[in-house]
């Protein structure tokens, strides 16, 4: 089952090739376009550089511009023209992949005149004429596309279930999210009743493939937006750690790089004491979980061997919640809730 960011950057990728070869045509080249593909969409959708303070679309170029220089040195001197030129494409690219904004800019009042500086560009440097067909041609392809892909995410949007999300007490790009419902029920169903069904067995389980398929939505948002601080506590019903095929099945909603860097799913300590190999397993394959201590922790020592989750969670209705927010300082880790 492939994810909606699978699915997102696949599309992306494929439409970003075909513009190559619709601009390129004889002179395309299938390796060094997929070399850089695949430095671009590492990049755009997977903050390889998150260290750098560069604006976004600059830590992009700046990707780009290391793998031309390693590029220039694998093919030693030839291939340079289509290197620097599909390089060069990459940059224009920025601006149909909505890293760079047409609405940020004065002299830049649409997509259109993106690509007629495209052209200009291929024309100068490339000695590729793109006639008035092609061009619109490409124009048409480009704003489609870009159409579909937001359309694709709208289509996402339910007025039956909505996503919840509460600020962490201390730090601001950290959010508890859980899924909400506005479904009317019958009268003689009181609303105590209906949270109780919501809330546990078989629908608490399923509402989860609504919540994480809601919530990849917002993450693909947020690298649209090159936002990858945010972070999002989610959801779990400890029942699919008895379901190995229902649990894979769920997961495989966020089973993805992008989708696994901001989103952290949350279980008690008690639920990781009894199922550890379980939840390790998951760790390896690059899922996050973020850890609520309970009664069942008995001193720091056990905290201390926490050190694999970013996020240790700090209920204050826990026997020993006043004893563990001393550690606070030492555990960076800790969460207060």
């Amino acid at each position: 089952m492939k994810n909606l960011m699978d699915e997102y950057i696949e599309f992306t990728s494929k439409k970003i090739k075909k513009y190559i070869k619709m601009i390129l045509r004889s002179k395309y080249d299938e390796n060094i376009v997929q070399e850089y593909l695949k430095t671009y969409i590492n990049s755009r959708y997977y903050n390889i550089n998150e260290e750098s303070s560069r604006p976004f679309y600059l830590k992009i170029t700046d990707a780009l511009n290391y793998k031309q220089e390693l590029l220039k040195k694998k093919y030693e001197g030839e291939k340079i023209e289509i290197i620097e030129g599909i390089k060069q494409i990459f940059v224009y690219i920025l601006f149909f992949d909505s890293v760079r904004k047409i609405e940020n800019f004065k002299n830049i009042k649409s997509i259109r005149e993106v690509i007629t500086q495209l052209v200009d560009y291929c024309e100068k440097n490339l000695k590729i004429k793109l006639n008035e067909n092609l061009q619109k041609e490409l124009y048409e392809e480009i704003t489609s596309d870009m159409l579909e892909k937001d359309i694709y995410l709208d289509n996402f949007g339910t007025d039956n279930f909505m996503l919840n999300f509460q600020k962490d007490k201390e730090n601001d790009a950290i959010y508890y999210t859980k899924l909400d419902y506005n479904i009317k029920l019958p009268m003689q169903y009181s609303q105590e009743a209906a949270n109780k069904v919501y809330n546990s067995g078989n629908v608490a389980e399923n509402k989860l493939v609504i919540e994480y398929m809601l919530l990849s939505v917002v993450v693909i948002r947020d690298i649209l937006n090159g936002n990858f601080k945010d972070k999002y506590i989610v959801e779990f019903s400890n029942t699919l750690l008895k379901k190995s095929q229902k649990l894979e099945s769920v997961l495989a909603i966020i089973d993805n790089q992008a989708l696994q860097d901001k989103i952290f799913i949350i279980i008690t300590y008690r639920d990781f004491k009894k199922n550890r190999d379980c939840i390790l397993e998951y760790i390896s394959k690059g899922f996050n979980f973020a850890i609520e201590l309970d009664d069942y922790v008995e001193d720091e020592d056990t905290i201390k061997k926490l050190k694999m989750f970013k996020f240790i969670i700090l209920p204050q209705n826990i026997k020993l919640y006043k004893h563990f927010t001393k550690y606070k300082k030492q555990f960076t880790n800790i969460l207060e809730k």
